[in-house]
């Protein structure tokens, strides 16, 4: 598994790319830790758009968190399978 130096308080955990299993990134905490070395934020989304582009083997993703919306609200009845 390849990952990026610098940003190990950005893992989410792992993912499946094609058939090989690779670190993911949040991708707002990961612009957030860039920021903070000084890149300015153009650099840093050419920067991942680039790594998360590529087709080597065990390149990482870097995925986009809503956390405004979560599928386990309260607002299904007891029982439902929430999927």
């Amino acid at each position: 598994m390849l990952s990026v130096e610098g940003l190990d308080e950005a893992v989410l955990g792992t993912a499946i790319r094609g058939s090989r299993e690779v670190l993911a990134y949040d991708y707002h905490k990961a612009v957030t830790i860039f920021l903070s070395h000084g890149r300015t934020a153009e650099d840093i989304e050419e920067y991942i758009a680039s790594v998360a582009s590529q087709e080597f083997e065990g390149a990482p993703i870097f995925v986009y968190l809503d956390n405004a919306k979560s599928p386990y609200a309260n607002n299904h009845e007891p029982g439902t399978t929430v999927h």
